[in-house]
């Protein structure tokens, strides 16, 4: 799994009074990057040195910042595949290189502090696999706390899907969506030293546990990093994007825009950042629950 270290070396970087950092990381080619691998194995390389990387690329699968679905400012995430393509976009503090990948080595921080993550994505109409699926944010953890220990490790992912009761509409298309995941939001685990999706609560569904729960079921948690990605099992095609992804911890908000190098790239104005981090902070102190 990964971890993340927090010095994001952006091209900009500024603070908002203490509640907020902003960050705009560029592509490492003037026009835009295209990371992608044919083969089954998973491959990584680094964007530039800001701590991002393309990561867990295999089967067609394809990352990286340009400009086809340019968002606040010239560039975005872009993110395409066939089916059972996977890619990544991943923040790991003092990544470091293991057979193609990276992996973390550092923390950001105690998970039991993790107030809340969001992001923008978007999927194009062209996208051949399941309606309901678009791309996913995942916070990545070391379940003991302990760095030296990696079997405990792995992440909490947020799909929209399963934040939608029986409803499970399709996903929007061909438009920019904002997803805001906070302490009642459910989210389902991979790794952790618990196999695959885990239910923790009372119910035997592993979909309905929210990330309050996983905080007081993981006490000595640490945060390694922050994933969104495609893939895993799709059954078709995708195309489409992710920006300003943004997550809160002990109360500091961070926030990343991804541009090319094209034109000057731009970052989210202050109001806006300040606007993010107290929804961030607003839905932490929410604890709802729902049942399936």
């Amino acid at each position: 799994m990964k971890n993340l270290c927090f010095a994001l070396a952006a091209t900009a970087t500024f603070t908002l009074a203490t509640g907020a950092i902003a960050g705009t990381v560029n592509a490492n080619n003037p026009n835009g990057d295209a990371f992608s691998n044919p083969t089954a194995v998973n491959l990584g390389q680094s964007i530039g040195t800001s701590g991002w990387y393309y990561n867990n690329v295999r089967a067609g699968g394809s990352a990286g910042v340009d400009g086809t679905y340019a968002r606040s400012g010239n560039g975005s995430l872009h993110f395409s595949g066939p089916a059972n393509a996977k890619a990544d976009v991943e923040f790991l503090p003092n990544g470091v290189p293991v057979a193609g990948d990276y992996y973390s080595s550092s923390s950001l921080g105690a998970f039991s502090s993790f107030m809340g993550m969001s992001y923008e994505w978007y999927r194009n109409s062209v996208s051949g696999t399941d309606a309901r699926q678009m791309p996913a944010l995942r916070v990545l953890i070391d379940r003991d706390g302990n760095l030296a220990t990696t079997n405990d490790r792995g992440g909490l992912v947020f799909e929209r899907v399963y934040n939608e009761g029986a409803d499970q509409s399709a996903a929007p298309v061909n438009a920019w969506t904002s997803e805001t995941i906070g302490k009642s939001t459910f989210v389902w685990n991979f790794g952790l030293n618990l196999g695959g999706t885990t239910s923790i609560n009372d119910t035997p569904y592993a979909y309905d546990d929210t990330l309050a729960e996983w905080q007081a079921f993981m006490p000595n948690a640490i945060i390694i990093g922050f994933s969104a990605g495609i893939g895993s099992g799709w059954s078709g095609t995708f195309n489409g994007a992710v920006d300003n992804i943004a997550w809160n911890i002990g109360g500091v908000t961070t926030t990343t825009n991804f541009e090319t190098q094209a034109v000057v790239a731009a970052v989210p104005e202050p109001e806006t950042l300040s606007l993010l981090a107290a929804a961030l902070v607003g839905l932490g102190l929410t604890t709802r629950r729902r049942r399936r």
